[in-house]
């Protein structure tokens, strides 16, 4: 017993390993977050505010092609389709990023003509150029990120986020507004680059395969879709929220979603970036299904560091910003739980991605946006408040219906079988 315990925990020294060195670049970004939010809430308005927070779930909504890229299938693959992947992989990575640029260049003036607010349509403007210089440096990353070298990714995204973070509190400190979130984007896009282009890697030349093109483009099509349904799912409220509330209230919603669940996922996704690649070497080594129950238990503990968060949230709520941000003190407190549910979805869809069920995970998505969007619709909510708890209903029966409901499912299937043999 002993033995196989052992035997059972050893790759899991693994996931903590790249789990420690991604939350310990996190700490250095969330405090930097926590600086910026502080910032922007001291020198913006509430309707400035909501401008800015709306303008960045756009720009995270196009930019989620990114994600739809070659990366996953080369973080997955084995090693006897790694070089092809990665060849024709450079060529979906420019080709995505170019797309991006025309689209949200394209649309920013329909974007900002829905909101009747011209200043999203400049925002996006400015954030598409980071579109530009990702390209340069994604094949090493995901090279960096299948060999599991988390210290190497981790350490230099933390310097990312956190000069990104510190530059829009510096560019808001020194009266630049609004534009202030669209500048702090360029200077994490650059840093990115600098960081990321000297690290040692192996060279590839592009190709064309059209086979291998199309197996990507396809798989990638597959991810895109979850990405979608995932960030859908995510920023629904949010473009509710700026057309049924006004501009001021929108804004403090804004602020109580972006101190509470957006704190709360920024860990969230430091931790699914940490299992995805872990996920993907137990399955190239056949010994995913050993681990699930002790990978469910690890998400599970991380989802409840949330749910401390939102206890702590009447303690520094106060310390931290003033008085005009106290009346949604209790929204940001049902924000950080909202983020429990929707951790332990990423972890179950991580889970479907690194075994290419492609089309189990986005059955899991669909069926999360769908009961979202139905909650929202039934409680039709014009409050802050109301949207945050209705938000953390829909996230508890998202996970009763993708974890509760399958078990019940089979068992009474057992069940029912056993009655009909006996029978």
């Amino acid at each position: 017993m002993t033995t196989y315990l052992k035997q059972l925990l050893r790759p899991m020294s693994l996931l903590f390993s790249n789990a420690a060195w991604l939350f310990g670049a996190e700490i250095l970004a969330k405090l930097s977050r926590i600086v910026t939010i502080i910032v922007l809430a001291f020198m913006l308005a509430p309707v400035s505010y909501g401008t800015a927070m709306l303008a960045l779930a756009c720009h995270d909504l196009f930019s989620l092609l990114l994600k739809a890229g070659a990366g996953p299938q080369i973080i997955r693959c084995s090693e006897q389709q790694l070089v092809q992947y990665v060849q024709n992989g450079i060529v979906i990575q420019w080709g995505i990023c170019a797309l991006l640029i025309l689209l949200q260049m394209s649309l920013a003036g329909a974007v900002a003509s829905w909101y009747d607010n011209p200043d999203i349509a400049q925002l996006l403007w400015v954030m598409a150029l980071t579109y530009l210089l990702y390209p340069w440096v994604s094949i090493r990353i995901f090279l960096l990120q299948r060999d599991n070298n988390m210290r190497a990714f981790g350490i230099r995204h933390g310097i990312c986020v956190t000069a990104e973070n510190l530059s829009i509190a510096l560019f808001a400190w020194y009266g630049a507004d609004i534009m202030a979130v669209a500048y702090g984007k360029l200077v994490f896009s650059t840093l990115w680059l600098v960081l990321f282009i000297h690290l040692p890697s192996p060279r590839f030349e592009w190709r064309v395969d059209w086979t291998v093109l199309k197996e990507l483009v396809t798989r990638s099509g597959q991810v895109f879709s979850s990405e979608l349904l995932k960030s859908l799912r995510l920023n629904l409220d949010t473009f509710i929220a700026a057309k049924v509330m006004t501009p001021e209230l929108f804004g403090f919603y804004s602020f109580a979603k972006n101190a509470g669940i957006g704190l709360s996922q920024s860990l969230g996704n430091v931790f699914n970036a940490a299992l995805y690649p872990f996920l993907c070497k137990l399955h190239r080594q056949q010994t995913l299904s050993n681990h699930l129950l002790l990978i469910y238990g690890i998400s599970g503990a991380v989802a409840l560091i949330f749910a401390l968060q939102a206890v702590a949230v009447p303690i520094y709520l106060p310390l931290l910003f003033d008085a005009k941000w106290q009346s949604v003190t209790t929204v940001v407190s049902v924000m950080c739980l909202v983020a429990m549910p929707s951790l332990l979805i990423d972890a179950r869809c991580t889970l479907a991605r690194a075994q290419a069920h492609f089309h189990q995970e986005i059955v899991i998505r669909f069926a999360c946006l769908v009961i979202s969007a139905s909650c929202l619709l039934i409680a039709n909510p014009l409050q802050p408040l109301v949207f945050a708890q209705t938000l953390l209903v829909a996230g508890v029966l998202c996970c009763i219906t993708i974890f509760i409901a399958p078990v019940i499912t089979s068992y009474g299937t057992r069940l029912l079988r056993r009655v009909n043999n006996e029978y």
